[in-house]
């Protein structure tokens, strides 16, 4: 740091720097995970959404999900009724 920006590097500024690193690739990985997360959340809507289409019913859609059947339900009318 010093050579390129005439920043003398002591104890506190390496520890400084350290922790800054470690914050950014904490909010990274959570990030990611974040995103993941609504992948996955959004796939398995579009599943739902077409099992209903192909007329599965709401208990086997359930059980094929793994969610309740109350989820199902808010999954359709939310998808469902909301604009194109």
């Amino acid at each position: 740091m010093e050579t390129e920006y005439g920043i003398v590097a002591d104890n506190r500024i390496r520890e400084d720097v350290s922790a800054m690193c470690n914050l950014s690739q904490g909010i990274r990985e959570k990030g990611i995970a974040e995103g993941k997360a609504r992948g996955e959340a959004r796939g398995k809507a579009r599943l739902i959404l077409n099992m209903y289409d192909k007329g599965y019913v709401l208990e086997q859609i359930a059980d094929i999900a793994e969610q309740s059947i109350e989820e199902i339900k808010t999954i359709i009318e939310t998808r469902h009724t909301a604009p194109a």
